[in-house]
């Protein structure tokens, strides 16, 4: 690649070029100006348009020399900056329009050559005119502009919509797989392993990474950390700390918080971590600070990275201490490369339909040396012209002929740029404004293209085309789709922000930079006042995204400057979590499409707002120092009529006075209804373009003419409808029959997908629910309404998800609810169906009229209906079943299609079931449990609270052979020795709990029998359980990793359980009598007593367990921590010295009686942690290992507390570890 992309778009030239006629025209036909000849000179550029668009053509689809020093390039820059220019004024000219001064020149008739906009227009138009003279120049350029580009079909993008990419492919990358699967689950007694997957940009290490990280349930903890390029160890640390802590806030400063954080988090934790896309091979330093805390996980930790580098292989290996485990990912294979290529290309059609296409597709595939990113994007290319001339062009295409593979690679990914219709490029370009690895959402950034002007206008909504334009560049391998969000690889965001060098910048950086002038689209995240302060002169500016968290009290007033110099900003994103000022100067952004100020302390949304005019979106949010009292909102904010979406902290929408006046909104989120004039339903009558809408309070609505008002039928673009009273919580106000005649006066446009009734107290539903109007209803929800009777929502051909939520008049689900007429089987599309507290329901019809029963139900729940004592059948497409608080005496049986056959019929699907809560439930021996040959996808299998339950499946679950979780709580007599067979669980069992079942305990060894497989044995409130099993059974327990024992009031014995080598973690909390083992000192050390298990955790709440067998013959104990010493005054010396050379970590809880520890804690040499708690007596510190790092005291008397502080008596002990007490008090 030698020359970055011509940025110009050859759509908005021809846009701006009429605009700017017609605009002159109807703004200055009578001015002298006009008639002495401008006229003349527009007239003139229209003769040149073609032209001019027939350059900017050739431009747009790479038909120009990749020269960047010809001159026509820099004479398309200044094309750009005219046309921009030109855009400026009209934009202004149509802001005098909106701001009501709309016959400008008469306002200065006498002197209209001071009107600046006429002068600004004049210049542009003599710019323009310069330019054209210039196009002689280029007469040669347009003699390259041959037949065959000049014949050339241009794309036509609304074809290409309708279909998205939905995941990786991966091929060929078996023996490489097994290679770092096997390297994984290893027997590693090393503390942590690294291992490097190593190859160029495209060639697949993430792919690889994230199908063996997805694939694999080996370890105690995953983590998947993206590093990219910059390197620095807190932001990993705390990315990986936010991965582990999901639902805490983090709040760390510092490396050493975060190190400490990672090592309480981690601490013997068998974990996998994947960095990926490593790139610092030079900072040793920084990768020390990272891995350190690192090495405190549990023993057969390991972490895989992805680079580019061997080197960074090299430094990471050389920084843990080990012989560098590396894999070079070469290309696929031929094979699989070709497997990979038809997928992208053919998409949907079958290669053997097109042989000479798959000739060619052989021939470009072998030129692109088997990496996967250049395979997919190049066959992305070609899959919407399935034509041999074109893929003959495209194998013939120098930019797959490169000798070196890198810039081949690069090139082929180029050539995918360069073919999409020239209307995507600019919104690729444009991703290069965030970060690598940055998660896309699709809404936000079809805004933003919308915004910045880069959506081409025309008859259909900008919306829906720039929608389809991202689907378009997600089937093309753009964008790859994740759960909520999308993701861009590396290789193609290098490729974009080549392309947008002069266009886009993404600056991240504490320094004052240089920003080039011309630049259009700014990203900046600071935390340095000055680099703010640095901002100026860029005149063509559209997009500014600004993150400053900055806490100095200028930074209100240094943003207000900055901004001003910012007069083109289509877009405006602003975060500043200490900005307490709104920056007034944003008032004079008349060009503004979007404003977007979340994360701040401003507490009301300025005035000045009301005046941009061109205003589009306007988000407010993320802000808990908004004042939400009616004065934070401007009264005149309805004059934005150009207004789409508004953003605003809850319920704060509804204090907008006449939002009725905005016309062009498309949201409409939790607006109260209210009964005064300006706020209530009435104001929804000329708001045509909304989308989607939740009310709320409709109560306030007195008359079917006051609801008539709203006229929801004629809202055809409205598809997502919430109608709730009152605020969508529990209705209490009984029967309400005027409910229905304001539902009735509601009915949505026939368009509408999902619909939401709340809080509806009639006891009919609204007609347009029982008429067959809501043919395109994809998801309906009611909840708290009164309903007596369901309408019939299985004649709605679209459903596919349905929820009933408390609705406490319902009494029975009868025929009615099916379908209204013979013709046509119920509920074809429905694949969700949640009841929920329907505590009145005592009767669910089956329908036996109709053959096919929810023929494509994936998911049932029913839950909280306690008169309900029979199910229907339960239909064999099911996926997902649970069954809660119920009264039903039998399980149901299945629903087959035809019930001879019903052996081979069964739901193969069925792979999670929970029953819970269902006390009457007496048998499993018959309903769906007596097919049990049918249930063989069953993974998940959780039954709780069924205290009546003690009929067993004849043959016990062995025959679930894909069974691997199995939760047992609450069912008393279940698993009695008499009732339960001969190897009761199948082997595949990996998780059992077994929780409140008193009378299993005989039954024990028996249900853990040839458990190879087993990794967690949990054991909960079992107050029979008076010993574990013995050896003999234990010892088959091969994949044990860890153990849970939890208020079990009679256990005195843990059984064989020292013979389990594979042990990892054990749990005992609350089983008091398991403290009544002889002192440690009694216990003569030899050889035939220590144990080889290497516990990475011991956590348990009594101190005195220790004395227990085997606890008390552990030697190779990582980390331990003790909840509560009881009436112990000092620590068990002999315990912690045996355990010495590998204890890493420990924690006392609850010391409030221990006065002393013994010195000897000194010589714990591998010690890294201690934390203490509560120590309130404890006079002085021991002394303390050399190895240790940190050590945590919460609670202690005020006198320790004087003695570690700079200066005291055990001041030296600390001196050099991060140490933190907390809580210290004078009272002990």
């Amino acid at each position: 690649m030698v020359a970055e992309a011509v940025t110009i778009s050859g759509w908005f030239v021809s846009s701006v070029f009429n605009k700017l006629r017609d605009g002159a025209l109807s703004y200055y036909k009578g001015q002298k100006s006009w008639q002495s000849g401008m006229k003349a000179d527009l007239d003139r550029l229209a003769s040149f348009q073609p032209q001019i668009e027939n350059i900017i053509y050739m431009a747009e689809r790479g038909h120009l020399p990749r020269d960047p020093n010809l001159p026509i390039y820099k004479w398309l820059a200044q094309l750009q900056d005219a046309v921009e220019e030109a855009d400026n004024v009209l934009d202004e000219l149509e802001y005098r329009h909106l701001k009501g001064e709309k016959k400008i020149v008469k306002l200065a008739s006498r002197a209209a050559q001071q009107d600046d906009l006429l002068k600004r227009l004049m210049e542009i138009v003599k710019t323009f005119n310069d330019l054209v003279t210039g196009l002689d120049t280029f007469a040669q350029v347009l003699r390259w502009f041959d037949q065959r580009f000049a014949t050339e079909v241009r794309g036509d993008v609304s074809q290409e919509t309708g279909f998205l990419f939905t995941g990786n492919n991966f091929f060929g990358r078996e023996e490489e797989e097994k290679l770092i699967i096997d390297w994984l689950t290893s027997s590693d007694t090393k503390e942590i392993s690294v291992f490097s997957i190593v190859g160029v940009g495209g060639v697949g290490k993430t792919v690889l990474a994230q199908h063996i990280y997805e694939k694999l349930d080996y370890f105690e903890t995953k983590i998947w950390v993206c590093v990219s390029q910059t390197f620095d160890e807190k932001t990993i640390a705390k990315k990986i700390l936010k991965s582990l802590l999901t639902d805490k806030e983090l709040k760390i400063e510092t490396i050493s918080e975060a190190q400490r954080a990672l090592i309480e988090t981690l601490s013997a934790k068998k974990f996998f971590l994947v960095l990926d896309n490593v790139w610092n091979d030079k900072e040793k330093g920084k990768w020390e600070k990272l891995i350190a805390p690192l090495r405190y996980g549990g023993e057969g930790s390991k972490v895989l990275l992805t680079t580019r580098m061997e080197s960074v292989s090299d430094m990471v290996a050389e920084v843990v201490g080990e012989s560098k485990i590396s894999l070079n990912l070469n290309g696929l294979g031929e094979r699989e490369s070709m497997l990979l290529f038809e997928k992208s290309a053919f998409l949907g059609y079958d290669p053997n339909d097109y042989p000479k296409l798959q000739s060619i597709g052989n021939e470009i595939v072998t030129k692109l040396s088997g990496i996967p990113l250049a395979v997919k994007t190049i066959g992305g290319m070609l899959n919407d012209k399935l034509d041999d001339e074109f893929w003959t062009c495209i194998l013939e295409d120098g930019a797959l002929n490169s000798d070196k593979e890198m810039d081949g690679i690069m090139e082929a990914i180029r050539l995918s740029y360069e073919h999409p219709p020239p209307e995507l490029k600019p919104c690729f370009r444009y991703c290069s404004l965030f970060p690598q690895n940055h998660k896309f959402n699709k809404e936000q950034l079809v805004d933003m293209w919308i915004s910045v002007g880069l959506i081409p206008e025309g008859e259909e909504r900008e919306e829906k085309v720039a929608s389809n334009f991202f689907e378009t560049l997600m089937r093309k391998s753009f964008f790859e789709p994740k759960e909520s969000y999308y993701t861009m690889h590396d290789l193609l965001h290098e490729l974009a922000q080549f392309l947008s060098k002069n266009e886009c910048l993404c600056v991240v950086s504490d320094n004052p930079i240089q920003i080039e002038q011309n630049i259009r689209h700014l990203s900046l995240r600071t935390s340095n006042i000055y680099v703010l302060k640095n901002l100026s002169g860029l005149k063509f500016l559209r997009t500014l995204l600004l993150y400053c968290h900055i806490e100095d009290h200028e930074l209100g007033d240094v943003i207000c400057t900055a901004l001003k110099g910012f007069k083109t900003l289509r877009y405006l994103g602003l975060s500043s979590k200490h900005l307490r000022d709104f920056p007034e100067s944003i008032g004079n952004l008349v060009h503004l499409r979007a404003l977007s100020i979340t994360r701040t302390q401003i507490p009301k949304l300025s005035p000045c707002v009301c005046i941009l005019y061109h205003l589009q979106i306007l988000e407010f949010t993320s802000n808990p120092y908004f004042d939400h009292s009616k004065g934070s909102i401007p009264s005149n904010i309805y004059k934005l009529s150009k207004l789409k979406k508004l953003y605003l902290p809850s319920n704060v929408i509804s204090m907008v006075h006449h939002i009725g006046k905005l016309t062009s909104l498309q949201q409409l989120i939790g607006y109260s209804v209210g009964d005064e004039v300006g706020y209530d339903i009435s104001e929804l009558e000329m708001m045509v373009e909304l989308r989607e809408m939740l009310l709320t309070n409709l109560e306030n609505v007195k008359s079917t003419e006051e609801a008539s008002k709203a006229k929801l039928y004629s809202k055809q673009h409205l598809q997502h409808i919430a109608l709730i009273w009152g605020h969508g919580f529990a209705n209490t106000g009984g029967r309400d029959e005027s409910h229905k005649e304001v539902a009735d006066c509601l009915q949505p446009h026939p368009k509408v997908v999902d619909l939401v009734l709340n809080g509806y107290s009639s006891t009919n539903p609204p007609y347009w629910l029982e008429a067959r109007i809501l043919l395109n209803l994809t998801q309906i929800k009611l909840a708290y309404c009164n309903l007596e009777r369901l309408p019939p929502l299985g004649q709605l051909p679209s459903l596919k998800h349905l929820f009933l939520e408390n609705m406490a008049a319902l009494k029975k689900i009868g025929l009615e609810f099916y379908r209204s007429s013979q013709s046509e089987d119920p509920f074809p599309a429905l694949e969700t169906l949640e009841l929920i507290h329907l505590i009145q329901l005592e009767e669910w019809t089956e329908n036996t009229r109709s053959e096919k029963w929810f023929p494509h139900l994936k998911r049932l729940l029913v839950l909280n209906c306690p008169n309900l004592t029979k199910l229907p059948s339960i239909p064999t497409s099911l996926e997902e079943l649970e069954l809660n608080s119920l009264e039903i005496v039998t399980l149901p049986d299945f629903k087959y299609q035809n019930e001879g056959s019903s052996t081979n019929q069964g739901p193969r699907f069925l792979s999670s079931l929970i029953i819970f809560g269902c006390s009457n439930l007496v048998s499993l021996s018959s309903g769906f449990f007596s097919h049990p040959e049918q249930l063989t996808s069953l993974k998940e299998l959780a039954i709780w609270n069924c205290n009546e339950l003690v009929r067993l499946p004849s043959k016990g679950f062995r025959e679930l052979v894909n069974l691997k979780s199995l939760r047992i709580q609450g069912c008393k007599f279940f698993l009695l020795p008499m009732f339960v067979p001969k190897n009761f669980f199948p082997p595949s069992i990996q998780r059992v709990m077994l929780s409140s079942c008193e009378d299993f305990v005989a039954s024990l060894p028996q249900l853990l029998c040839n458990l190879s497989l087993i990794t967690l044995l949990k054991l909960e409130d079992c107050s029979n359980l008076i010993s574990l099993p013995s050896e003999n059974v234990l010892r088959c327990l091969t994949s044990l990793r860890e153990v849970k024992l939890r208020n079990c009031k009679r256990l005195n014995s843990l059984g064989g359980l020292g013979v389990i080598s594979s042990l990892k973690i054990l749990v005992i909390k609350t089983c008091p009598m398991l403290t009544t083992g002889s002192p440690m000192d009694s216990i003569e050390e030899s050889p035939r007593n220590r144990l080889s298990m290497t516990l990475d955790v011991l956590d348990i709440d009594r101190a005195e367990y220790l004395f227990v067998v085997p606890l008390r013959n552990l030697h190779f104990t990582k980390s331990v921590e003790i909840r509560g010493f009881n009436s112990m005054t000092r620590f068990p010396d002999q315990w912690l010295q045996q355990n010495g050379a590998s204890l890493r970590s420990l924690g006392l809880y609850g010391l409030n009686s221990v006065e002393s520890f013994p010195d000897s804690l000194q010589n714990l040499t591998s010690l890294k942690m201690l934390v203490l708690h509560n120590a309130f007596r404890l006079a002085r510190l021991p002394e303390l290992p050399e190895s240790l790092e940190i050590l945590d005291i919460d609670g202690c008397n005020k006198e320790l507390a004087e003695r570690l502080k700079d200066g005291g008596l055990d001041f030296d002990k600390v001196r050099d570890l991060d140490l933190g007490v907390f809580g210290v008090s004078t009272r002990h």
